[in-house]
Formats: C-alpha cells, sequence, structure tokens
C-alpha cells in the first residue's frame, strides 16, 4: 500500500521535476528545452539566452509552483515561495525570513540537509512550524552552483515520508484521553465551588435550621434543587472516573476487603430506597467468604451501581438478591433481579457511555455512565463483569474475582 501511495505521488510530481530542471537552467542562464519543444541546435544559442530568466521571472515560477522551494546561498535562505513557507505556518517569506529563515524551521541549520551518502534526498529530519509544533519531514535538494554555493531545496510531501516517522493509533488515543481529562479535571474544579455552596444551602433550608419554611411548594422546589445538585455532581464524578481511566492515571489503593461486611453496608444504604420502590432488596451469602485484594471504595461503588440498576428495573413486588459464592476456585458476587430483563442487543446498548433503556418500569433519571464506569471499575480492581439477561425474566451482573485476587489462607475448605 505504501508502495503505492509513493508511485502516485511521484507520477504526481514528474510536470514539477521537469519544471525545476527547467528553473535550475534558468539560474544558470540558459534553458532545457521542454518536450514539446524541438532541440535547440548549437548555431541557435541567441534563442536560448532570450529564454532565459530575468531574476524577477525566476522568482514568479518558483510562486506559480505548486511545490514548497526554498533557495539557499552556502546555506543562507534567499528566497522561498509561498507554498515553502505555509508549510511551516508563515505567512510570507518575509515573515519566515525575519523569524531566522532556514534556522527558524531547522534549528541544526543546513547542516540537518547534510546526507552521509551524497543523497539528494535527505533522510526526515526534526523541524519546527511558527507555532513551534515540532514534525518530521524530508527534504530533495539539488546543486546549482558550485561557486556561488546556490542549491535549490524542495520539501518533500509528509505523505510520502515513511509510515514509522508517523504516531501509532495508541499514542495519539493516550494522548487524546489525557488532554480529555486535563480538561475535565479544570471543568470540574471550576463547577464543583458554586454546586457544593448550591447542595450546602438546600440542606440547610430543608432542615428549616433557620424557621420553617412558610410555603410547602416551595420546600418542594427546594428539594428538586438539591436532587438536581447531586445528579450533576454524580455525573461529574462518573466522567472524571471514566475519564482517569481511559487516561491510565487512575489510582486504586488495594487492600484485603472483607466481603459479608462490604455487601451489608451496601444493602443498608439502599434499602430506604428499595421500600419507596416496594422491592424486596437481601442478600445471600455463603459461610466463610475469603478476604478479596480490591479497592474498598471502587468496589463498594461497583455494587452501589449495580444495585442501583437492579431497582430502577425492577417492578414493584419484586426482589433484588446479592449472593456471594465460590465457584471453581473464583469467588463470584452476583446482583441479581426479576426485573424487564435484556435482550443481547440491548446489554451492548447499555454498556456503552450516555446510552440508557427506556424499559425501566418508573420514570428515572440518570447519566447512562453507571455501567461504563462499573465495567471499568471491575477491570481496574482485576476482575471482570459478566451480564445475562432475558427480557421478562431478569438480570444477573456478576463480578468474579480470579484465585489470585483471593486471600486463600482464611477460606476453610
Amino acid at each position: 500500500m505504501a508502495d503505492l501511495r509513493l508511485q502516485r505521488r511521484m507520477e504526481q510530481l514528474d510536470g514539477d521535476r521537469e519544471a525545476l530542471e527547467h528553473i535550475a537552467r534558468a539560474l544558470e542562464g540558459r534553458v532545457l528545452p521542454l518536450p514539446s519543444e524541438p532541440e535547440i541546435s548549437d548555431p541557435t544559442i541567441e534563442v536560448a539566452e532570450e529564454l532565459a530568466l530575468a531574476p524577477q521571472g525566476i522568482k514568479l515560477l518558483l510562486e506559480v509552483m505548486p511545490a514548497a522551494i526554498a533557495l539557499l546561498t552556502h546555506g543562507r535562505l534567499v528566497h522561498a515561495n509561498s507554498a515553502f513557507a505555509y508549510a511551516f505556518g508563515y505567512r510570507s517569506l518575509a515573515e519566515l525570513i525575519e523569524a531566522g529563515g532556514l534556522e527558524a524551521i531547522l534549528p541544526q541549520g543546513a547542516a540537518a540537509l547534510a546526507s552521509e551518502n551524497g543523497a539528494e534526498r535527505s533522510e526526515p529530519v526534526d523541524a519546527l512550524t511558527r507555532s513551534r509544533r515540532r514534525l518530521k519531514v524530508a527534504f530533495a535538494s539539488s546543486m546549482i552552483d558550485d561557486e556561488a554555493g546556490l542549491t535549490l531545496l524542495r520539501l518533500i510531501d509528509q505523505k510520502a515520508l515513511d509510515d514509522e516517522t508517523a504516531p501509532s493509533i495508541a499514542e495519539i488515543d493516550a494522548n487524546a484521553a489525557s488532554r480529555r481529562l486535563d480538561f475535565l479535571a479544570k471543568v470540574s474544579h471550576e463547577v464543583r465551588t458554586p454546586l457544593n455552596s448550591i447542595l450546602g444551602f438546600t440542606e440547610l433550608m430543608l432542615q428549616e435550621r433557620f424557621g420553617p419554611i412558610g410555603n410547602a411548594r416551595y420546600k418542594g422546589y427546594v428539594e428538586d434543587i438539591h436532587q438536581s445538585g447531586l445528579y450533576a455532581l454524580s455525573l461529574l464524578n462518573d466522567l472524571l472516573d471514566i475519564s482517569k481511566i481511559e487516561a491510565g492515571k487512575f489510582e486504586l489503593d488495594f487492600t484485603a476487603v472483607e466481603v459479608p461486611e462490604l455487601v451489608e453496608d451496601c444493602v443498608n444504604s439502599l434499602q430506604p430506597l428499595a421500600k419507596r420502590a416496594r422491592i424486596v432488596l437481601r442478600t445471600s451469602l455463603a459461610e466463610k467468604l475469603p478476604s478479596i485484594v480490591a479497592d474498598p471504595r471502587r468496589l463498594k461503588q461497583i455494587l452501589l451501581n449495580l444495585l442501583t440498576n437492579a431497582i430502577k428495573f425492577t417492578k414493584e413486588g419484586g426482589q433484588v438478591i446479592v449472593s456471594g459464592t465460590m465457584i471453581d476456585g473464583e469467588l463470584r458476587l452476583r446482583v441479581r433481579d426479576n426485573g424487564v430483563g435484556m435482550t443481547k442487543d440491548e446489554i451492548g446498548f447499555a454498556m456503552q457511555p450516555f446510552h440508557q433503556l427506556d424499559t425501566a418500569p418508573r420514570m428515572q433519571s440518570g447519566t447512562g455512565l453507571g455501567l461504563p464506569v462499573t465495567k471499568a471499575l471491575v477491570d481496574a480492581n482485576r476482575a471482570r463483569l459478566v451480564l445475562t439477561s432475558e427480557p421478562g425474566v431478569g438480570t444477573s451482573a456478576d463480578v468474579v474475582f480470579p484465585a489470585e485476587r483471593l486471600f486463600t489462607s482464611s477460606f476453610a475448605d
């Protein structure tokens, strides 16, 4: 594929080469006959002299060339067409010369163009644009006049450079993820201060610390403001979490975690939500489960996300069960419900950021980041998330910890 691309580029530049040879001869005071013209014999020297270009004519010819061309005298830039200046971000030749000429583009100057084997094409070299962005370029040089040190320099199209000079897809993705994280961190810092003020003052108003709220409707409005603030804070936290994981900057504090204590804590915190939805929330844990190596705060976030989803998609009178068992040497934490369930396509849809299913039996609010963040957190804890579901039957979400993440010394056979 690279050979085909290079071949096409070479064909495209055939006309440029002929014109460049014409320029070189013109600079020497003579012209090279074009292919469509008859050969000019020795007796017609006067005709050749008439066709020889004056300095202004040479500049005009260079200017209309699509290739980026420059003229050097003893390594110093004396002229270049607009295409050459534009290639490095300069608006004109005058601006390029004022910035330092060739040294503004190549910090090492003409020495960077030297070739060990005398080849006319230079190896890819480091160059700088007007905005000081670094890039790899190559040049083709032709010596026109040894005595005057006059050299014609042509910038080779970057597309024709070796593929190794281009950054890899992984590097591009990593840089993009890092930039997203930096942006979100700045946004988070600016948003959290007013958001914390909104949440703090609404909580004071709901508790009526300085006296009762005169109208019950006002209290309802304050509750709505408080819930909206919590929703915005949750969205901000989820965005930061998933961005940190993508950028490889997510820090975890691994320690021994007692599964029964963690599960009971999560279930107790969500019992009020389950009771309001008239759903039975209970546990079913095997005896003497081993401790697991995980980040306790993030593991709690995983379970809370899965339990909240299960409650959200379960009808009144249904139940949600959290179980923990050992299967084939692995510890399996399961959140199972008998709710609306999902098809295989709906599972794939729900795992994508900002995608929400509209199958919940009640009106629900959410960020659409619950499952994607949960999956990322499970992976970060060296476990795996397994989702199985059937429409009308329910959904099971398993967090499976392999044997190497267990403290087996505390597990009794």
